[in-house]
């Protein structure tokens, strides 16, 4: 695993997170996958059109997202996992969902044009006090 390539990934997901806090929709389309999904703490699963048109028309907004983890990849020729935690603190709809932990888990592909591209992505709640099974 290329420590270039891994830095290279980290910097992709940092614009990533960067373009969701703006709502940045070019950036957004720049980053992820026509076919990507995302699957919400919630377990509501978006495909990309859907998810960036709640950005664009402030269905969703992000007030914070940050990574408060190293972001730990494991990368292939073609495919790399990226996890990490992170604070949210978002509104969906008008409602203010508590800010919030999550570990956050990312596929990342490399696409025909030889870019790199999210192509999944999920958050899973951290329920901190509650007894590990």
């Amino acid at each position: 695993m290329s420590t270039d390539l891994v830095a290279r990934l980290r910097e992709l997901e940092q614009r990533r997170i960067e373009a969701l806090l703006a709502a940045d929709t070019a950036e957004l389309d720049t980053l992820h996958d026509d076919a990507y999904q995302l699957c919400n703490p919630t377990g509501t699963v978006w495909g990309k059109a859907e998810y960036v048109q709640r950005l664009a028309t402030g269905q969703v907004v992000y007030d914070r997202l940050a990574a408060t983890s190293d972001i730990d990849a494991l990368v292939s020729n073609t495919l790399a996992v990226l996890r990490y935690r992170c604070l949210i603190e978002v509104r969906v709809d008008g409602a203010e969902i508590p800010a919030h932990e999550c570990q956050h888990i990312d596929v990342y592909a490399i696409g025909a044009d030889g870019r790199w591209r999210c192509r999944f992505s999920q958050a899973t709640g951290i329920m901190d006090g509650v007894a590990p099974v």
